[in-house]
Formats: C-alpha cells, structure tokens, sequence
C-alpha cells in the first residue's frame, strides 16, 4: 500500500437539517469517481435509523448511545484507526450528531496516531433555513448553531423552500456575518451542485502547493491542522515560551514528543492556554510528531520554529 493519505470529509449541522441526506448525496458522487469510501455515523440515541441509507459493500462503523464531542471522541479516534487499518480507501465520510461541535469532532479525527494516514479534506454543515430564521433555541444551543457554520468550509442552507425569500436573503446574510470565508449555498432535500465539491477539491490541492507559505492564495480550509515528525528532544521550558507567545489562533495542540529535561516519550496536550505533558508508558510506540489546529497556520513557518527552540 503506498503513502497516500485518506480524505476525510465531516458532516456537521443540527438535528434535523439534513446530514443523512447530504451524506447519501456525497456516497452517490464519490462513487461516480469511482473513489473507494467509508462511512462513519454517530447517533444520540441506542438504535441506529439513518444507517439504512449506506450502501452493503461500504465499509461503514457507527457510534451509539453519545456525541462524539464528549463520551464517544477516544472512540472515533478508535474507529477511525480500525477502519484504515481494515479497508484500502480514498475517502471517509463522518457524519456526526446534530449536538456535535465541529472542532471537537476535527480533534477526534486528528489524534497522533492518525496524522500521518488521514488529511481533513473539508466540512459541511447543512442549516435548517427556517430553524436558523426562528432562532428558538436555547442560548446553549444557539451557540452551537452558531459555531457549526463559523468552522465550515461549505454551508448548506437547506430546506430553503420553508421560508419566503426576503427571509432567505435574511438567513444567507447572517450565516455570512458569522463565516465570511465558507463557500454557502442555497439548497433543498440537500441536493447541492456538484461543482461546489469539486470546485472546492481543486481549490484545497492548489493551496497544499503553497501551505508552507503566506501568499495571496485564499487558503480555503477554515480551521486548519498542521503536523510534522519531530526528529529531536525539544527544550520544554523554551516550547512552552513559545506556545504562550504564538502568533496566530491557535485552538489545539497534541503530539508525542521527547524532552531534553526527562527521558521517555510523553503525549503532549494543549487546549485553553494550559499544556499537559503525560508520560506515555504503553507497549505500543509511535513515532515523535505534533499537530496544531487553529486558523491562519503555516507548516513550514511552524515547524521552522520548532527545529529553533
């Protein structure tokens, strides 16, 4: 098996705006390319009703009885890692619970041990137009919406033909005010024009090109992850001086890394400003790397640093 790294594509949005939808849409077109495909899907509940739609021969591993933003993320991670090591694909589509937060799920599919085997290819989230428009959720839930649409990168704004159409220009402003960047587009049942996917594919290979740079190229992936290997211990005092000065926004950082100060291998997290180094004692070794997740970030930039400290 060569090197090439597996597509992920997340399905994000709230209950009922039409992720099951979207992801038999996405099954459909990613097998007219004759792309090979899995399917992972989380449920809130004990049963599993949408899973009826996934085609016999794809490989398909779904999650019960939790969000994958709390209980079940240690498990995605693990099904996630099952599914790679068990089928040669091109593309994982997961679709998450409609409680899922974007980021969360992005952490999930972004553990060390996956890093080197998956690239986070983009995130959809479909918007329910009159839900969005009635805003009657709680404050809680509000913010999810909210947060749904600022982390993706392709916005569907479904069940258009719900509300009039001053209505629609009202949500599509809105959605717009809250991510500035997503490709957004106006939608029924879920059925999208396929050149938004593949305009988007095209747009995300040639910003790879330039990733280690900051040109004008629009870098289309909201929230981005960079990781590398670390081929030397690094100086934990200077690291963490580093990270409390970072420039940019910065919401994640986790690896394994060595330390000068102490021998062993140690998972390294990082979230909220506070880092966390555990020593990682288990039979299986992994190889030193880290990973970021933030916005506006730059590998070569990123890892220049690093190699400095």
């Amino acid at each position: 098996m060569d090197n090439k790294k597996v597509e992920v594509v997340i399905l994000s949005g709230f209950l009922g705006s039409g992720k099951s939808t979207l992801l038999k849409e996405l099954i459909s077109l990613e097998k007219s390319k004759g792309k090979r495909i899995g399917v992972l899907m989380n449920e809130l509940g004990d049963i599993s009703i949408d899973s009826a739609i996934i085609p016999k021969e794809t490989p398909f591993k779904e999650m019960l009885n939790g969000c994958i933003c709390c209980t079940l993320q240690g498990e995605l991670s693990l099904q996630l890692r099952s599914m790679l090591d068990e089928n040669e694909l091109d593309t994982i589509l997961i679709e998450s619970t409609g409680a899922a937060h974007p980021l969360e799920v992005l952490e999930a599919c972004t553990h060390p041990m996956l890093v080197s085997k998956v690239n986070i290819h983009c995130v959809f989230t479909v918007v329910n137009a009159k839900q969005w428009l009635e805003n009657s959720l709680s404050i809680k839930l509000k913010k999810l919406l909210v947060d749904q649409v600022k982390y993706a990168d392709i916005i569907l704004i479904n069940k258009c033909d719900q509300i009039g159409k001053e209505q629609l220009h009202e949500v599509r402003d809105t959605i717009r005010s809250a991510n500035p960047q997503a490709d957004i587009s106006t939608v029924t049942f879920s059925k999208f024009d396929p050149a938004l996917y593949e305009d988007f594919s095209l747009q995300t290979k040639q910003n790879t090109v330039n990733e280690g740079k900051k040109t004008h190229v629009h870098h289309h992936l909201h929230l981005r992850t960079v990781s590398f290997s670390i081929e030397k211990p690094i100086n934990r005092v200077s690291f963490l001086r580093w990270l409390e000065n970072f420039d940019g926004q910065l919401y994640r950082a986790k690896g394994f890394i060595y330390l000068e100060e102490t021998p062993g291998l140690f998972l390294f997290n990082y979230a909220y400003g506070m880092p966390m180094f555990e020593r990682y004692s288990f039979d299986k070794k992994y190889e030193p790397v880290l990973v970021f997740i933030g916005e506006e970030l730059y590998h070569d930039e990123i890892k220049e640093e690093i190699d400095q400290l």
